[in-house]
C-alpha cells in the first residue's frame, strides 16, 4: 500500500513538472501522449484506492443491531404476565366458624294426663260468657311448677290470624296454680277444630314440645280450656 502511494506521488510530481516547464523536464515520459495516459492511470488508481478505502471503512463500522434492546411492547407483555401470575396466586381466605345452634327436642314435654279440661270462665267472672281463652301450667317430672317457659299460640280464631307469646309464672293471683300461663282469644265464643296450635319452649328459646292442636267451643260452659304440660 505504501509503495503504491510513493509511486503515485512520483508520477504526479513528474506530470506537474512537465506541465509547468515543458518537454525539457519530461524525463520520465518524453512522449506527450504518455502524460495523458499517466494522468488517466493516476486518476483511475486514486479512484480505485478511494473506493477500496471506503469499502474497508464501511465494513469495519460495528453493526448498530449487534445488541438487541427489548421493545416497549415486549416490556409491557412481560409486566402484564408478571401481574397475572401474582394475581393468580391463591390466598388463604379465613372462613367463618359455624355457630352452634340449639337442636330442638319436641319430645321433652307432653300434655299432662287428664288435660285438656273445658270449663266455665271462672278466672274472669266479670266477663262471664263474653270471654274465651286457653290457660294451664308448665310442670316438672315431679309435678313442680316451672316458670319462665315460653309458650306460643298461633293459627286462626274467628277468621283472624293469631300469633301470641306467653310466659309461665306471670299470671296474677295464680288462678290456675303456680307456674301458670294464659291466652285470651276474644270476647266472642266460636267453635273451631285444629285451627289453633300451642308450642312450648324452654327459657333459652329451644322448643321442647309441640305443636299441639287447640279446639274451642261456642258454649259458656266450655269457653275456658285448661291444658297442662309436664316434663317426661
Amino acid at each position: 500500500m505504501i509503495k503504491r502511494f510513493v509511486m503515485l506521488v512520483i508520477l504526479l510530481a513528474g506530470t506537474a513538472l512537465t506541465v509547468l516547464f515543458g518537454e525539457g523536464f519530461n524525463f520520465l515520459n518524453p512522449d506527450p501522449t504518455g502524460t495523458v495516459a499517466i494522468t488517466t492511470t493516476v486518476a483511475a488508481t486514486l479512484t480505485t484506492e478511494v473506493s477500496e478505502t471506503a469499502v474497508i471503512t464501511e465494513t469495519e463500522v460495528p453493526s448498530a443491531t449487534s445488541t438487541e434492546m427489548p421493545t416497549a411492547t415486549e416490556e409491557m407483555t412481560a409486566t402484564v404476565a408478571a401481574t397475572e401470575t401474582a394475581t393468580a396466586t391463591p390466598t388463604n381466605t379465613p372462613t367463618a366458624t359455624p355457630t352452634a345452634t340449639a337442636t330442638p327436642n319436641t319430645d321433652l314435654f307432653a300434655v299432662q294426663t287428664g288435660s285438656p279440661v273445658f270449663t266455665v270462665n271462672f278466672a274472669h267472672p266479670d266477663a262471664a260468657c263474653n270471654w274465651q281463652g286457653v290457660a294451664g301450667q308448665i310442670l316438672s317430672k315431679t309435678g313442680a311448677p316451672l316458670t319462665n317457659y315460653i309458650l306460643k299460640l298461633s293459627g286462626t280464631y274467628n277468621g283472624a290470624s293469631v300469633n301470641m307469646i306467653g310466659l309461665s309464672g306471670l299470671v296474677t293471683n295464680t288462678p290456675y296454680g303456680p307456674g301458670s300461663f294464659e291466652f285470651v282469644l276474644g270476647s266472642t265464643l266460636v267453635d273451631s277444630t285444629d285451627l289453633l296450635t300451642i308450642q312450648v319452649f324452654d327459657p333459652s328459646g329451644t322448643e321442647v314440645m309441640g305443636p299441639v292442636s287447640i279446639n274451642t267451643f261456642a258454649s259458656c260452659s266450655k269457653n275456658l280450656q285448661i291444658i297442662n304440660f309436664q316434663a317426661k
